[in-house]
């Protein structure tokens, strides 16, 4: 069973309004052994980065974003809502808004 977690609106855009985005969804499937030889474990030593060093990095070339349980239940339900027409139309309510004058 694959581990779900989630980066809110970082998904595929929304039809009809690009920057509104939905959730992207990350499934992790990880098959730990169950035993390491010193040899592999001195390896993988060498090869990731030390626990305790901070890594550093162009903060402006950066994008930050942070992994959350995901709650599977909202998976494929769309995600972005498009409320529907905030940008079509000035009026509220349906009532009719000012009017600017033109000459």
């Amino acid at each position: 069973m694959p581990y779900m977690m989630m980066v809110a609106g970082e998904g595929m855009p929304s039809k009809g309004n690009p920057f509104v985005k939905g959730n992207l969804y990350v499934a992790f499937h990880i098959d730990f052994p169950k035993t390491l030889s010193k040899d592999i474990a001195d390896k993988l030593r060498d090869l990731l980065p030390d626990a305790n060093m901070e890594e550093e990095y162009d903060e402006n070339e950066v994008e930050e974003h942070f992994l959350v349980e995901a709650d599977l239940r909202h998976f494929g339900k769309g995600g972005a809502q498009v409320s529907g027409g905030e940008y079509d139309s000035d009026d509220e309510d349906g009532r009719q808004g000012v009017q600017c004058q033109q000459s």
